[in-house]
């Protein structure tokens, strides 16, 4: 048995997708669609003010191509966001902790993991279905924008705009892998 002595991480990561207006010509042209004329950002974790222009950096290097329905549909299949899983937010959204049949499995049956495999394929086949139909109407919806994909993670030093709500001036979704 090996035991870890050193410090031990909970790195997470989030991709966003995001729909800005147009394709970002410069840093400058990013910051204004992001911040406006704001030259700080209010980082809650370190609860102090941050300059806007070096996160506009970091988010401009990351911008690629314009991104596709496929690209979007496997962000948002391979992670969870809030429309995704909040029946609120997104009705009908089944997953197999709604289905009675599944907890009775659970809670009784101790051969399970077969029997939960199937549940699994289930749900995952219905929710993939969502993510496309999800990815679908968010690239329709925003079809005269420049929608593009990136991560963030804190791991990498990213904690201020995988966690602090930098798009919040832009039409995105978050997906958090934590």
């Amino acid at each position: 048995m090996k035991i870890r002595k050193g410090f031990v991480s909970n790195s997470s990561s989030s991709s966003f997708v995001i729909a800005f207006p147009h394709q970002p010509k410069s840093i400058e042209d990013l910051k204004e669609m992001m911040f406006g004329k704001q030259e700080w950002h209010y980082d809650w974790i370190s609860e102090e003010d941050v300059p806007t222009r070096p996160i506009a950096e970091k988010v401009f290097i990351k911008i690629d191509n314009k991104a596709t329905t496929d690209q979007v549909t496997e962000l948002l299949r391979r992670g969870w966001f809030n429309s995704y899983i909040s029946p609120k937010l997104f009705p009908g959204h089944v997953d197999c902790w709604d289905d009675p049949e599944y907890k009775a499995i659970v809670r009784s049956d101790p051969n399970r993991i077969e029997k939960q495999r199937i549940f699994w394929d289930k749900y995952s086949d219905i929710n993939d279905q969502r993510a496309r139909a999800i990815a679908e109407a968010f690239c329709k919806g925003f079809e005269n924008t420049y929608i593009v994909v990136m991560e963030f993670s804190d791991n990498a030093g990213e904690a201020i705009e995988e966690h602090t709500d930098i798009f919040r001036r832009l039409e995105h979704i978050r997906t958090s892998y934590h």
